[in-house]
């Protein structure tokens, strides 16, 4: 068989395998692809501070990235989620209050809990997102039925920087998202921890000194290569 005819096959094949992955609301940890692409991606923003100092970092850096935001946040730090998207960057639903969403008494409540940060995104930036992360990354029958109704995939990540906790120090953020990385690799962070935004220099340094670059995750899952 000529070899354009397989890598026709191989694509669509990839193609319906994440289309079903989808469609199956599975949670999305990476994708596979034979390009050195990674996505770095950022929880609980956004905010007054660490907000405009990545948009400045990654406008230097020529990164993008994808930031999973909460409605509380927005609305204390109006206008930040704007020149997130004006910057480039992807703006991800993570919910208005960072619930535990298995726990909330009825499927109306985690309902309001994602549609009302797609419509909060939307009046900022007149787009609304296309991706969702759960706080938490809990999940149950009643938010996969949410997202279905929305159309959009849950994103976990493949590697975790785990900043939230003590011991996360600079050389721990640095090691736990540089060290043995893959193409197609979804990176796992929050925007509000001061040894991650100190860290972030160095991370993409590294990465691009490996061949990486960076990419949303909606640019991520357009690449998926070949099928698990």
């Amino acid at each position: 068989m000529p070899r354009i005819v397989l890598l026709r096959i191989f694509a669509l094949a990839a193609i319906v395998n994440l289309t079903a992955q989808i469609q199956a609301m599975e949670p999305i940890n990476r994708i596979e692809t034979d390009e050195l692409v990674v996505a770095l991606t950022f929880d609980d923003g956004p905010h007054e501070k660490q907000t405009l100092e990545y948009i400045e970092l990654f406008k230097q850096e020529g990164v993008k990235a994808t930031f999973f935001e909460t409605g509380k946040s927005m609305a204390k730090n109006p206008g930040l989620v704007k020149k997130l998207a004006e910057a480039g960057h992807e703006i991800g639903n993570h919910t208005m209050t960072h619930p535990h969403l298995p726990e909330l008494e009825s499927i109306d409540a985690v309902r309001e809990q994602l549609k009302g940060t797609q419509e909060r995104v939307f009046k900022e930036t007149g787009q609304r997102p296309k991706v969702f992360r759960a706080p938490y990354l809990e999940y149950d029958e009643r938010v996969h039925t949410v997202l279905k109704e929305l159309g959009m995939p849950a994103i976990n990540a493949s590697r975790s920087a785990r900043d939230w906790s003590p011991e996360a120090s600079v050389e721990v953020i640095l090691q736990r998202t540089t060290e043995n990385i893959k193409g197609g690799d979804i990176l796992l962070m929050h925007s509000w921890p001061p040894n991650t935004l100190e860290a972030m220099p160095e991370i993409i340094r590294r990465l691009k000194a490996g061949g990486f670059r960076f990419v949303t995750v909606s640019e991520l899952l357009a690449m998926d290569a070949s099928p698990e």
